[in-house]
């Protein structure tokens, strides 16, 4: 794998409940106070927040299945539109999740995050895209 995939793949952070229900399906949208104009492949990363748990109930999921801080899968963020409520909505389709979550990654705040040269996320992100099962090709 070359270091530019790696270099061009980010991740989002997302609470748990949210995060796994959009790589099951369940969810088809990302909510955001900012716009973004990433187009492409997103690592989903469920946060160690514990904050909205009780959306696990909500998506019919089981919340013993879930890892935290924790990359789970992967999607393809299609579209960012507006949003009725003054934020943005980022389509996420032809999602991925992961058989194997790749534990022990701490997120960050940004909306989108890279390896930061750290090389426990390097492997961490070399690790989730194997398990993405696409060619990621480099354009220009």
């Amino acid at each position: 794998m070359t270091s530019q995939v790696i270099d061009k793949i980010k991740a989002i952070s997302i609470h748990a409940p949210h995060a796994y229900a959009i790589c099951l399906g369940k969810k088809p949208y990302e909510y955001r106070n900012s716009s973004t104009k990433r187009r492409g492949w997103v690592l989903i990363h469920s946060s160690g927040s514990k904050a909205s748990d009780s959306c696990f109930d909500d998506y019919g999921i089981d919340k013993k299945i879930a890892f935290r801080q924790a990359i789970i899968g992967a999607a393809f963020l299609s579209d960012c539109t507006s949003d009725y409520q003054g934020g943005y909505a980022y389509k996420m389709d032809r999602i991925r999740l992961f058989k194997q979550p790749i534990e022990g990654v701490k997120g960050s705040q940004s909306v989108f995050w890279g390896h930061c040269d750290d090389l426990d996320k390097i492997k961490a992100f070399e690790a989730a895209i194997e398990q993405m099962g696409i060619d990621l090709k480099v354009r220009g």
